[in-house]
């Protein structure tokens, strides 16, 4: 392990493949890390979870049981390599997610939950939802939503249209037991529609 984290000061490497049969690699691995980003796979032919949790928490990339032909595990570790070098040069977009309580909203994948329950929303009552909760205590009257959601001006169905869809949108977020009333959406009288973040 010593020779291994000299040779790394100062030489590049696509990864770095220990063979945790051969070598007691535990003590020095945070070290390895120090002085590298270079992936460290560590692979053995006597898996054990408690080996396992303790290398990833010193920070190894992977820790895995050894295939059974050689072709298993040059495919094994180039299929990680390949992954771990895709993570650490490829920045991550900008996710917005948003959590209150037990509600996440995903906006890049048009997903809401609920706890661990993915919620079935229509495209507008995601929109909605979104719209209030980006909007922490604002109030948004119907006529406000309607036009932002909708892009059309208000006329006398749209009161109605948005009024259904809050009720509907609230009935879709108290699927938990654990889910707050009134679903997140309170609604200020004679205003309109606000997100309840408390």
């Amino acid at each position: 392990m010593t020779e291994g984290i000299e040779k790394l000061l100062f030489n590049e490497y696509l990864y770095v493949g220990i063979n945790s049969d051969a070598v007691d690699f535990m003590p020095l691995l945070r070290t390895m890390r120090s002085v590298t980003h270079t992936p460290l796979l560590i692979v053995t032919g006597n898996f054990k979870t408690e080996d396992e949790v303790a290398a990833l928490e010193r920070v190894a990339d992977l820790y895995a049981r050894w295939h059974q032909t050689t072709e298993g595990n040059i495919a094994s570790v180039l299929a990680h390599v390949t992954r771990i070098a895709e993570q650490r040069t490829t920045p991550l977009p900008p996710s917005n997610v948003m959590v209150d309580k037990m509600l996440l909203i995903a906006p890049l994948q048009q997903s809401v939950f609920i706890g661990n329950i993915q919620l079935d929303l229509t495209v507008k009552e995601f929109d909605i939802l979104y719209m209030l909760m980006s909007n922490r205590g604002c109030v948004f009257s119907p006529e406000q939503i309607y036009q932002e959601i909708w892009g059309l001006n208000f006329d006398n169905n749209a009161n109605e249209v948005i009024r259904t869809m809050i009720k509907r949108l609230r009935q879709k977020l108290q699927v938990h037991p654990q889910s707050p009333e009134p679903g997140y959406i309170i609604n200020i009288r004679e205003v309109g529609y606000s997100f309840d973040s408390d």
